[in-house]
Order: structure tokens, then C-alpha cells, then sequence
């Protein structure tokens, strides 16, 4: 059966975020997270959503610096897509979501933790915690979709393509797995972070509240 936000919120009370040093910059000011999509439309740098991004770029938005994130762990020769749809409409799916990892008191889950790690060893990074409840909270009006993997990242597991489409991500209402499970919390275009926004410099822990 679906779960319900009470069951999940109960199990992974944390979602986190994880951002460089010149992104945190900008969401201490908007106390946003903005998706790819909702930053670059309509701009000078918009050639940066058509397809998947081989580089990290910086650019700059109404006077503020903006660091744009590569698509590399997407590997296109290990994604299973279905058929009439391509790479560019999952990263347009990808370019249009704000993204963060389930998980509890202690930390996110595997793939969260990975993925923190992978950033950090390029450079400095920022961990976002927030509790769920406050989440929701601050976006009434968002509905908030889950998945059960590493949406942006792509590679063969026992022989087999990693199967990425729209279905990826899943209302709760549409859910067959468990609260558990769930790997990636997001939501279309943008979410309000809740004034019980903690930040860690470099990893988890020795939490500071988000200025």
C-alpha cells in the first residue's frame, strides 16, 4: 500500500541538501533551493539546460554568483530510457527538480553520503539538514515526489542499465515501497527551506543554524 508523509516524516525525519560553497551563498539569501531550469530560463546561460552537462560551470544571476552542477555520474550507456524518450528529456526532468536525500538524525542514506563525499573531493562542500515536518510545512502548496534511487546518477548493477523516465520520480499516493527506501525527496522548480535549517561545513555533523 502507498505510505503516507506521517509514516515517511516518522522514519526519515531529515532531508538533506548538498551544495558548493558558492551555491550556499545564494541560498543563505533566498533560503531557496532553485532548480537548474528556474535559474538559467530566460537567461544569457540557458544553453546550459539543453542536454546532458559534461562540466560544472559558475555563472552569474542578477548579481549573484551561481554554480551549475555536471551531469557526469548520468553514464548514457548504462541507462535503460523507454522508448521515444531520450536523454535530454530525463535531463530536463532533472533541470527542472530540487533534490534531497532521505534520512534520519544520523545522517542521509547511502547514496546521500556518497555523494557528499564525491563532492567534497573536488572541494568545499555544504550539508544542508532539515527536518521533514518543517519541510512540508513551508511548502503547502509543492507536492513533494520521491525515488527510490540515485535519480542523477546512472550504472550498471549486475549486468543491467539502470532504468531511468518521468516514473522515476512517484507521489506518495503511488508508492509500492517502503517508507524505507526511499532515497531522493523532491520537488518541481524550487522549496522554501523552514527556519529549522541546519548547516554542516564538509560533512555531517557540528550543525549551525542557517543564518
Amino acid at each position: 500500500m502507498p505510505f503516507t508523509s506521517s509514516s515517511l516524516c516518522a522514519l526519515r525525519p531529515f532531508a538533506y541538501h548538498v551544495c558548493s560553497a558558492v551555491n550556499f551563498n545564494s541560498i543563505c539569501i533566498s533560503r531557496t533551493l532553485k532548480s537548474a531550469s528556474t535559474l538559467l530560463a530566460g537567461t544569457p546561460h540557458a544553453h546550459l539546460l539543453r542536454g546532458r552537462r559534461q562540466h560544472t560551470s559558475q555563472v552569474v544571476i542578477d548579481g549573484q554568483r551561481i554554480e551549475v552542477r555536471d551531469h557526469r555520474p548520468l553514464a548514457p550507456g548504462s541507462l535503460a530510457l523507454p522508448v521515444g524518450y531520450s536523454i535530454d528529456d530525463f535531463v530536463d526532468e532533472l533541470n527542472s527538480r530540487v533534490f534531497l536525500w532521505a534520512g534520519t538524525a544520523s545522517g542521509p542514506v547511502r547514496s546521500g553520503r556518497n555523494h557528499i563525499a564525491r563532492y567534497a573531493a573536488a572541494g568545499k562542500v555544504y550539508v544542508l539538514r532539515v527536518p521533514l515536518v518543517g519541510l512540508l510545512q513551508a511548502n503547502p502548496s509543492a507536492s513533494m515526489e520521491v525515488t527510490f534511487c540515485n535519480s542523477g546518477a546512472a550504472r550498471h548493477h549486475q549486468g543491467r542499465p539502470a532504468q531511468r523516465s518521468s516514473e522515476t520520480f512517484i507521489p506518495l499516493s503511488g508508492t509500492l515501497k517502503g517508507p524505507t527506501e526511499v532515497v531522493e525527496l523532491t520537488f518541481h522548480h524550487q522549496a522554501t527551506l523552514p527556519s529549522e535549517t541546519v548547516y554542516s561545513e564538509g560533512s555531517v555533523g557540528q550543525w549551525q543554524r542557517l543564518q
